[in-house]
């Protein structure tokens, strides 16, 4: 015994032979019809022919449709469902249609994918930017070797050296002191009786400056 499949039925009337016969009954000509609602006769005879394909794509052909119907006293809501059903038995008895239809639906993919590679090629050039510009105005790295500390000395002069980043600009008590192609840095820096406080600042061309004090009592 075979299977049952279930099958819809269509409709034995269509919707041009209910306009065809909605139009007869009423006694009016294709001509009178096309003057009023402003639709040429060659459209009003395709719709009633059932010859969808003559008719404008999209939209435009269903609203001539039901522009029609209207005018003639059918209901919208039933014109618009005959409608889709004839363009449904339309897609269904013709193979053809079907694979355009599922091909357009297809094309969507690579449109999406490009999209999200734009957005991921936007994204991690934002990134890198970010982390370019933070780099950029950054304080340079800054470690004091001598004075490790604040102390109490009784000479009168004192040894400054440390360790910063090739590229910064080293400065003791705004003075510019040379660093080697390490970062290092040493310079003597004179001292008088009582407190002294020693600014040490490194900075590079467009960043913030890093800056270290250290205070220097001399008895």
């Amino acid at each position: 015994m075979t299977d049952f499949i279930p099958k819809r039925i269509t409709p034995t009337e269509t919707i041009g032979a209910k306009l065809r016969q909605a139009r007869l009954a009423r006694n009016l000509s294709l001509d009178s019809i096309s003057k009023k609602i402003k639709i040429r006769v060659e459209y009003l005879s395709a719709i009633e022919n059932d010859q969808l394909d003559k008719l404008p794509s999209g939209l435009y052909g269903k609203s001539f449709i039901k522009q029609y119907g209207v005018y003639l006293g059918l209901k919208p809501k039933q014109i618009i469902k005959d409608l889709n059903l004839e363009y449904l038995d339309e897609a269904e008895a013709n193979p053809f249609s079907q694979k355009i239809l599922n091909s357009r639906k297809l094309i969507v993919w690579p449109k999406i994918i490009r999209n999200i590679l734009a957005f991921g090629a936007v994204l991690i050039c934002f990134l890198y930017l970010t982390i370019y510009f933070k780099n950029i105005v950054t304080p340079p790295s800054l470690d004091i070797i001598s004075p490790e500390r604040n102390i109490l000395i009784t000479e009168n002069s004192i040894l400054v050296s440390g360790q910063s980043e090739p590229e910064a600009e080293i400065k003791i008590n705004g003075e510019v002191v040379l660093n080697n192609n390490k970062g290092a840095f040493t310079q003597e820096v004179n001292l008088k009786k009582g407190l002294n406080s020693i600014t040490i600042t490194a900075q590079k061309k467009h960043s913030r400056a890093n800056t270290i004090i250290r205070q220097i009592l001399v008895e």
